[in-house]
Parts: C-alpha cells; structure tokens; sequence
C-alpha cells in the first residue's frame, strides 16, 4: 500500500459554506478589480507578459490592469489535477480532491527544546524534523519548517532542501527561496535526485510558496521566481496573507475578494507565460486584535476566510491548500491541539488538499517536535470525519442485527472481527479508565508525544547515496561561490 492509500477520503463529507451564487458573486467582484483597480506588480517580466496579452500597463506605477476575458482565458488552461512527487514513488501524493495530506510547515526561527528553553534553528533541525516527518504515517511532506540560521543567507533555501531531501523520501515545501539564481541551484539539486529534467517535470520532487503583499501587489522576486520555476514544471503556490480589518477589509468577503484578487493576478501572470502550469490556490489570511495589534492566526474569522478561499479553489478546479497549525500558544497542549484541530478540520471539510503548520508555536516562529506528533494523531482523527459514513449491505447488518435481537454480544460476531479494525484509537491521548491515569501515574498526552519523538528520532535515517550527497554539496558550493562574486 503506497502512502497516498493511507491518506484516501475519497468522497468526503463537506460543509458549504458558501452558495454557488456567493462564490460568483466573489468572482465576479474580483474581476471588477482586477480590471478597474489594477495589481502592482514589481516585476518586470510579469508586465511584459500582461502587456503583450493586452493588458493596460502603466510603467510608471507599476500597475497592471487585467481585462475580465483575458483572466477568464488565462483560467482555462489550469491543470485540476496533479501529482506532487517524492525521492521515493511510494511517496508521491495526488492533488485529486479525494485525498488529504498535512505537511510540517517553515520558516520558523526559534526551536523549543524538551526542557522548555529556546533557541535559535540551524539547519540540523531541519533534518530532524524531516527524519520525524519521514516516520509519521500522516505527515505527508517536509520542509525547512525553521531556517537554517547557520547557513549562508544566499544559499540557505538551497542547504534547506538538501536537509529535507537528506532526511525524508517525502515530498518537500521550499517557502524561503529569495531570488532567481538560487531557484536554478535548487532546479539543479531537484534534476539531480530526481534522475533528469523530464522526470523532474513530470514528479516534481518540490513545491514553492510564493507570497504575495497586501493589499494588490505582487513583489519582484516573487513573480520572478514563479515563472523559472513554473517553465521547469515545478507546482507554485500562490499565498496571500491579508490581515482582516489591517490590509484587507473588515469584512470577510471583502477580504476573500482581495486574496482571491492577490491569487488570481499572479495565476494570470504564469498561465499566459507558461499555458498549463502547476498552480495551488492557497492562503494564510488572519485577523489583528483591534486593541492590542496582535496576530490572529487561528482567530474563528481566519479560520472562516480560509474555509472561503477552499471554497473559491473549488469553483475554479484548483487544488488548495492552507496554513492549519499556526497556533498562538507558546506551549504544547490544550491550546495548541484546540487551535489546529478546528483549522484543519475547517479546511478539509470546505476543500483543502493539503494543509500546513504541524510542529510551530507562537504563530508559526517556534518549532516544536511534541507538536509535529500530536499533529500527527489528530491528522488521524480529522480523516476518519473526513470519510463520513459508509451506508451499504454489509455495513446495515440487517442479518446479523435479526440474528442478535434483543440478545447475544456483537463482540464475537464475525462481522466485528471484520470491521473492528476500522475504529479510531488513540495513540497519544489518554482513553485508560480514571484510575489508572489518577492512581497508576500515567504520563500526559505531552509527555507521550516527547517518548515518540525520541524514539523515532533515534531510528536509523533513510539512505541516501553517497555519490548524490557530493553532487549536491557540489551544486550548493557553486552557487555560493556564484553570489560571493556578485
């Protein structure tokens, strides 16, 4: 069974949040945007690309008008479906609406150690990490899900993908490539491990999240980057992270309008240059504390503006996904579980393919491996939801329930045997009666999350070949002798 199996919901139970005429209504509006308000795009390739389509660019401002038939057209050339792939084939996920993967999430800077002190990431942490993601049955993808701080800022996107490529046959995440020349060293480690350019179009073994800023502007690198990667067949997630009420309105749907416009202006952008390129429709928006300015990543408001974006992914075929486990809390336990639990099942019931942030604290800046592990055990729980009821002969039981009437035990049923396997429990979390936890000492969820951490970070390491690890030392030294010339 490969590990996509393991991740099957199939037809999953949804919540519909919005209408059909709603998510028109919100498309609607951010084509009126789109083609009376403009994006500012800080690229230049990006306004060549829109004016040699017919878009109105002003040079001076940077902003870029798109008529509604051209973003319409540009649309119709998205690819509905793919597949993410891995440095092992067992591993690959398929982004086809019935399967759900949760994945580490990155760009944190602090590592909370088992004794609660903290420190600054370096790239060994993102190496452990990925070995942990590698073990964990519902941890799907890896990625630098804290920077590795002692790496050259130059080439540190290129030194993180070499620890998740090193640690985990899974998928990976790239989240902090910064510019052109060090999106061609990570193409060329990618070729590498994957066997060929071709192979890597066509299993690519990474995905970029690309940031868009807001409100309406598409920054220089970004755009850039979205399109060297998008022509090497590479999947790029567009990622806009308004802040309701701060740069976005207040308004739930006046904010969907402005991601969804954020979203789609660089969609447009890359299918007209590169016709079918591997897009996800994601986003991370949240609220701020109108009193205090504080973050609010897992605020109900940011939980329902992600619920939309699904929603809106779903009306244009994309597959989606989202941030989940950004907790606010500086600890693992009640809160940090509370939080992700409803952001993930948020997302998965209003479309998400994948979502991401298992393993941070403190708004996504602190990595924290109980996390990843309790992250793991609720993945579990929001996919036996997600799978719903299955209503047919064998699952009614009419003959058995005649058989049993008003007497007898199921316990012994041969139909028990057959199907007692298909009931969720708990690996982590505490199901032993009152007595022996009050009485016997037995540890916390917490504390049982720590012993699986240490005991998988302890397995041995999967392999990788020797020759490929120099070729990739090789590519990296290259690149930063590249920069320092610069």
């Amino acid at each position: 069974m490969s590990h996509a199996d393991t991740c099957a919901v199939g037809r999953r139970l949804h919540l519909e949040l919005l209408s059909r005429e709603e998510l028109g209504q919100i498309h609607e509006t951010t084509l009126d945007v789109l083609e009376n308000v403009g994006v500012c795009y800080h690229s230049a390739q990006a306004l060549d690309v829109l004016e040699a389509h017919g878009a109105d660019v002003n040079r001076t401002t940077t902003v870029a008008k798109i008529p509604g038939e051209l973003a319409e057209r540009a649309l119709t050339t998205l690819p509905n479906q793919f597949v993410l792939g891995s440095r092992n084939p067992e591993f690959d996920l398929p982004l086809d609406g019935e399967h759900v993967y949760l994945s580490t999430d990155g760009c944190g800077v602090l590592v909370r150690e088992a004794d609660g002190s903290v420190r600054p990431s370096c790239k060994a942490d993102v190496r452990l990490t990925a070995h942990l993601a590698q073990q964990l049955e519902h941890v799907s993808t890896t990625s630098a899900i804290v920077a590795a701080l002692d790496c050259p800022p130059a080439t540190r996107a290129l030194h993180e993908l070499d620890a998740c490529l090193r640690g985990s046959e899974k998928h990976s995440i790239v989240v902090s490539v910064k510019d052109t020349r060090e999106a061609l060293g990570l193409l060329r480690m990618a070729e590498a491990v994957a066997g060929g350019r071709e192979e890597l179009r066509r299993r690519p073994l990474f995905t970029a999240i690309i940031c868009t800023v807001s409100p309406l502007h598409q920054e220089r690198y970004g755009m850039d980057l979205a399109l060297t990667l998008a022509a090497a067949g590479i999947p790029v997630s567009f990622y806009p992270m308004p802040i309701v009420g701060a740069t976005a309105p207040a308004t739930l749907a006046g904010a969907a309008v402005v991601a969804n416009a954020e979203m789609l202006s660089a969609t447009i952008v890359t299918q007209l240059a590169h016709p079918g390129a591997k897009i996800i429709h994601g986003g991370g928006p949240t609220t701020m504390n109108m009193s205090t300015g504080a973050y609010g990543s897992n605020a109900p408001e940011a939980l329902l503006l992600r619920a939309a974006i699904g929603q809106i992914a779903d009306y244009y075929g994309m597959p989606s996904w989202f941030g989940s486990g950004a907790t606010l809390a500086k600890t693992p336990g009640s809160q940090s579980a509370g939080e992700n639990t409803l952001a993930m099942l948020m997302a998965y019931l209003n479309g998400a393919d994948v979502t991401f942030g298992t393993g941070l604290l403190d708004g996504s800046r602190m990595l924290c491996l109980e996390n990843i592990a309790i992250d793991d055990e609720v993945m579990s729980v929001v996919k036996r939801l997600l799978r719903g009821v299955t209503v047919n002969a064998e699952t009614l039981a009419v003959e058995l329930i005649k058989e049993m009437a008003c007497s007898g035990s199921y316990l012994t049923a041969n139909h028990t045997r057959r199907h007692a396997h298909e009931l969720w429990r708990a690996a982590l979390g505490e199901d032993h009666p009152h007595q022996i936890g009050h009485d016997g000492g037995a540890p916390s969820t917490v504390a049982r999350a720590r012993e699986r951490v240490d005991l998988l970070c302890a397995a041995a390491p999967v392999d990788f070949p020797h020759d490929l690890a120099a070729e990739l030392d090789a590519i990296i030294a290259a690149t930063e002798a590249e920069a320092a010339k610069r």
